[in-house]
């Protein structure tokens, strides 16, 4: 294909005269969405069309695709949310070779956390609701009361865990549970890394289904349970972790998220913590607050913790090295109360807290926030 590279284009163009006018369905497409993109050629008949897109922010090539149509259509997956340059190029193989572009401008939207700027690279994100577009594997592999078989769901057309959701066969949530309860064996983060955490021993587990009904936190699905343990599948460093739980018991650990005596902590005590607070094994951050209320608390190692979008408390700790979900630091007292979603980072998110805050807080009715 004369004249055709991928080095990114300035403006429209091309070589050998004609031109190439680019018009897009949707200028602002969310992250799942297709678009029609069509290339409309002026002064020559292109033999093939080839199409395009850059982000404007990385400059990163995110497809490419070519045939003879010159009317495509791009299911926008695999992006982050930002501006792009669609681009069509109009190739002519005659006397003399003709090969023009031009492009449109687009914003891709995401209502998803991990595809914003502000919310990429965590390294853990778990929730019963999606936190990435492009994430197609389970919610949650639950275990039936009645007879103990396990299946594995996923997100029903919503993008939550619902009794809609289905097993990847056509069975429903709903149908499979019937009246009993149903406890999470395995979580599955929707970070890129394949991330999981599991309770072998039912007795650890906790239930995410009472009596044929999901668990709910302020309009969200959560899971619940009592000094229960879930090991993560590979250890994370985190420098910042956002949590929703809510506490149903105070004089406990109520560590939701933590390793080896190093704690996300929601309540009660560990290592002197009080409240919600965070514990390096040696330092200790902590709040006053104690209570049985559902709260979105935001972990900063470099900065402190904001409860429900203000600030609890100022100081620094070293960043944790975390193992376990729904955490026993001493393997004698785990959370006692509800867990609908923890994400974290092994970055600084100080400058993204409230964007993040805020994108997580749209998942739940009531509002978290004020």
């Amino acid at each position: 294909m004369p004249g055709v590279g991928f080095i990114r284009p300035a403006g429209g163009g091309g070589t050998g005269g004609g031109s190439v006018s680019v018009e897009v369905s949707n200028a602002s497409p969310s992250i799942g969405d297709t678009i029609t993109i069509t290339g409309t050629a002026s002064g020559f008949t292109p033999d093939s069309y080839l199409f395009f897109a850059y982000n404007d922010t990385t400059n990163e090539l995110v497809f490419v695709a070519e045939q003879a149509s010159n009317s495509f259509n791009w299911n926008v997956s695999g992006v982050f949310a930002g501006s792009y340059e669609v681009y069509v190029l109009g190739v002519q193989n005659g006397t003399p070779d003709i090969t023009s572009y031009g492009f449109a401008a687009i914003t891709i939207l995401s209502n998803y956390l991990l595809d914003t700027a502000e919310g990429t690279g965590a390294n853990f994100a778990f929730a019963f609701f999606k936190l990435r577009a492009a994430y197609t594997g389970a919610a949650a592999l639950i275990r039936r009361s009645s007879d103990n078989a396990q299946k594995a769901f996923y997100f029903d057309a919503n993008g939550v865990l619902s009794l809609l959701s289905e097993d990847g066969s056509g069975t429903a949530l709903g149908d499979w549970i019937g009246g009993d309860d149903g406890y999470l064996v395995t979580g599955y983060s929707q970070d890129t890394f394949g991330v999981t955490f599991t309770a072998s021993n039912a007795a650890d587990q906790q239930r995410v289904i009472i009596n044929g009904a999901l668990v709910d936190l302020n309009g969200a699905v959560a899971m619940i349970g009592d000094n229960d343990i879930y090991v993560i599948s590979t250890s994370l460093t985190v420098n910042s972790a956002f949590v929703v739980a809510k506490n149903d018991g105070l004089n406990l650990v109520n560590s939701v998220f933590g390793g080896n005596q190093q704690n996300f902590n929601f309540g009660g005590t560990a290592g002197g913590v009080t409240g919600i607070g965070m514990y390096d094994g040696s330092s200790t951050v902590q709040t006053t607050t104690e209570d049985l209320n559902p709260h979105l608390a935001s972990y900063l190692a470099d900065t402190g913790i904001y409860v429900d979008g203000s600030l609890g408390v100022s100081g620094t700790i070293t960043d944790l090295t975390i193992t376990r979900v729904a955490n026993r630091s001493d393997l004698t007292a785990g959370i006692n109360g509800k867990i609908a979603c923890i994400v974290s980072y092994s970055t600084d998110k100080t400058a993204d807290r409230a964007a993040i805050e805020a994108n997580i807080d749209s998942n739940f009715t009531p509002s978290l926030l004020p």
